[in-house]
């Protein structure tokens, strides 16, 4: 019984593993920031799970105030994830540690 109930709480787990599976993880170094737009361009490195060679390219964020403190040359961790529109959209970035 004990283990049935294991494997249940474990199943029960798996919807949100996969919600948060749904982002891609970036690095890059910003380049220039527009917080009134909500958009950053950045210089990232490949990013293999979506098949994003090396590249620069202004980004959309979800959240515009995620851009305040962000400077150009600053290197950054980010998040992707797809909007309703099928376009990738910055949904976090920090300043790498």
């Amino acid at each position: 019984m004990k283990k049935l109930i294991a494997t249940a709480l474990l199943l029960a787990a798996v919807p949100f593993v996969a919600v948060a599976s749904n982002e891609v993880a970036g690095k890059g170094v910003v380049k220039k920031v527009d917080v009134a737009a909500g958009v950053v361009k950045l210089a990232h490195e490949p990013i293999p799970s979506i098949k994003w060679p090396a590249m620069t390219m202004d980004l959309k964020v979800k959240d515009a105030k995620q851009l305040s403190g962000l400077k150009p040359e600053q290197k950054v961790d980010f998040g992707l994830v797809k909007g309703a529109d099928g376009q990738y959209v910055i949904s976090r970035i920090a300043p790498e540690k």
